[in-house]
């Protein structure tokens, strides 16, 4: 998902031959179903995190055409033929029964399938043994599963893990027993956190499984000096979801920040069969026109499906 903070992870060495080897046999199965090979846009989702400067709640100063969730549904459909939308938690108005049911309501009109949600969870950490503040992200976290389970969402993204690997992973665990009991999916994505060293991703991995499990492959959130060209070929195997994201547009609209073509096709070669989410992220709220951003990023992942 998002995220541009600094980070001091050193870059570790890669155990490329293990960590393949091993993410062939946890690698899930696609989570489209009913799609041809030929169907391109059926692997193309978009998060509502690209449009925030068009959300009160991420943007207190939006004026114009201000969007809603309830809106997403029509609005990614009929601009952009994309029926499969992400919804990032901070845009979310409630989480009562009344809303969601409104939500739903939204999404089935427009022909729609929520494909995941970002849950945040602001102050707490599922890493964090300190005072109990792992307990209190595993139980918000469970709370964005049932908002999840209520949308008929496919999957839900867990939060930051920035203090114990080894927490981290109890947390994990207990998260997807609770998230299979739903039906849902969990992620977890390198977020300039500890999952951003692909040997730690990997290793919960390994060490959860893949029912109801996977790695969530974010294109932009790998610090320097770790090689993101690497790390994302070696978690490809792994991977349930990618947020294809993209930041840095010089004046024409063309994509700097790094070689986004390069990613999909690494995605592509490590065997992804699934959706890639479009992202735009940038500290701060840049003044782009974000829909012709979407535009660029649906021709270049086509463009690069295998």
């Amino acid at each position: 998902m998002h995220s541009n903070k600094p980070n001091n992870m050193k870059r570790r060495h890669f155990l490329r031959t293990s960590g393949m080897a091993s993410g062939a046999l946890l690698a899930g199965p696609s989570l489209l179903s009913g799609c041809s090979p030929s169907d391109t846009m059926a692997r193309i989702g978009l998060t509502t995190v690209t449009f925030r400067t068009r959300f009160l709640s991420t943007n207190p100063d939006a004026v114009g055409d201000i969007l809603t969730l309830e809106k997403i549904p029509e609005f990614f459909r009929d601009r952009f033929g994309i029926y499969q939308p992400e919804f990032w938690s901070e845009h979310f108005e409630s989480r009562s029964p009344s809303y969601l049911k409104d939500l739903k309501a939204a999404l089935d009109k427009n022909q729609c399938s929520l494909i995941n949600i970002q849950a945040d969870t602001p102050g707490k950490d599922m890493s964090n043994p300190e005072k109990g503040n792992s307990a209190l992200a595993v139980q918000d976290i469970k709370e964005w599963i049932d908002v999840g389970a209520a949308l008929g969402s496919k999957m839900v993204r867990g939060s930051f893990m920035q203090h114990s690997l080894e927490e981290g992973i109890k947390s994990t665990k207990e998260l997807v027993k609770y998230a299979k009991s739903k039906g849902i999916t969990l992620l977890s994505e390198n977020h300039y956190d500890l999952m951003s060293v692909p040997e730690n991703h990997l290793r919960v991995a390994q060490e959860v499984g893949k029912d109801y499990f996977g790695l969530l492959a974010d294109f932009g959130n790998y610090p320097e000096p770790i090689d993101m060209f690497e790390a994302l070929e070696m978690i490809s195997p792994y991977v349930r979801l990618v947020s294809a994201k993209t930041h840095g547009y010089d004046e024409n609209y063309e994509h700097i920040g790094f070689d986004f073509d390069r990613c999909v096709r690494i995605m592509e070669e490590g065997g992804f069969k699934g959706i890639y989410s479009l992202e735009q992220w940038e500290n701060g709220l840049p003044d782009y026109d974000y829909e012709k951003i979407v535009d660029w990023m649906i021709e270049h992942v086509k463009a690069n499906l295998s």
